[in-house]
């Protein structure tokens, strides 16, 4: 019987194969009720995010071993002697943390003593749940000559930030940063807001941007529909949801904004619910208002399957999904690829549902 890291290492290395065609694939590591996403291109990796859930001995480093092991097996299917794809040496270009919230950050430092970090960006916050795994990523940057960069929201212009325009020459890849911190007591409005383009592909990745401010800043989603309103930078392909699928990330206007083709929600199983109340059962994640809202508008179909969604805290309801809507809470790792030259087409994969079902592709 194959062990689950070689059915992983098996996976990847197929991965890799379908992806000599692809240019660009984004990876939505399941890491419970957090965010861990890897951006794969030709010549580089990115990680946006590096959290993990709260989970009772003796599984408390669930999150942290799978998102090393999976971190690990890429690698490993990049530097394999059949691999169509450049050796990446284990080296990640950058680490974007989105904002120092905990369940972005818990695992950052194991991500930087076992792999090569080249730069680390964030938006150069303070305070927060998850500031002092930061605080140490930061202190690792320094002294071990790694590239720092804190993003505020005033120095982006109206095309955005961008970043890493090496990407363009070696992959055709554009990556810009929409948004910034702007010193929000609620980390949550001071996400970094990462856009990728691929040729016609486009992937935005809003962090836990809300749409409600409080009485020190207005919410991200509506400035940020606001300061591009002029601009297509938001009509996008695939949309990670922001903020978990909470009631308050996503909105009929932004889905009309975006019209995207595919949306994926990073959140935790609703059967996790110990130790302590940070899990999505108790925040009520994937919300369904949110998981109506992104099944109206995600214009891709895919194949029905059993899923649920949450109406309120601690209530889970069972639906059908049939359109391009993913939740690692559903799925297990999905992703997301660009299955033709051009990047007009696009391809899922899953790795396997965290409730034991098969995968559902």
């Amino acid at each position: 019987m194959k062990t689950p890291r070689l059915i992983l290492a098996c996976a990847l290395l197929l991965f890799a194969t379908v992806m000599v065609r692809a240019q660009v694939r984004v990876h939505y590591i399941n890491v419970g009720q957090a965010d861990a996403i890897l951006l794969e291109f030709r010549t580089a990796a990115i990680l946006i995010d590096a959290g993990g859930e709260t989970v009772a001995p003796p599984n408390e480093n669930r999150d942290r071993d799978h998102l090393i092991e999976y971190l690990t097996q890429f690698f490993a299917s990049r530097a394999a002697p059949n691999s169509p794809l450049p050796n990446l040496n284990r080296i990640l270009l950058a680490v974007i943390i989105s904002h120092p919230h905990v369940d972005h950050t818990k695992n950052i430092m194991a991500v930087m003593n076992t792999f090569t970090v080249q730069n680390l960006i964030d938006g150069g916050n303070d305070r927060g749940s998850g500031i002092s795994q930061l605080n140490a990523a930061r202190t690792f940057a320094r002294d071990n000559n790694i590239r720092y960069a804190a993003i505020s929201d005033n120095t982006i212009p109206r095309n955005g930030l961008i970043k890493f325009p090496e990407l363009r020459n070696s992959s055709e890849v554009d990556l810009r940063i929409l948004a910034g911190s702007r010193g929000c007591d609620n980390q949550n409005n001071d996400s970094l807001v990462v856009l990728v383009r691929f040729r016609q592909a486009s992937f935005l990745f809003t962090g836990d941007a809300e749409l409600e401010g409080g009485s020190d800043c207005d919410g991200e989603i509506p400035i940020l529909m606001d300061f591009y309103s002029t601009t297509n930078l938001l009509n996008v392909d695939v949309y990670k949801v922001g903020h978990h699928a909470s009631f308050n990330g996503t909105d009929e206007e932004f889905m009309r904004v975006m019209s995207p083709k595919i949306s994926v929600i990073s959140a935790g199983i609703h059967t996790q619910r110990v130790p302590g109340g940070f899990h999505a059962f108790q925040f009520g994640h994937p919300r369904t208002v949110a998981v109506d809202l992104l099944e109206r508008f995600s214009s891709m179909p895919r194949q029905p399957v059993n899923v649920y969604s949450m109406p309120r805290v601690r209530r889970v309801v069972p639906r059908v999904m049939r359109r391009a809507v993913y939740c690692t809470c559903w799925d297990g790792d999905i992703r997301v690829s660009t299955s033709n030259a051009n990047g007009s087409q696009l391809r899922v994969q899953t790795s396997g549902r965290p409730d034991g079902n098969p995968p559902s592709n």
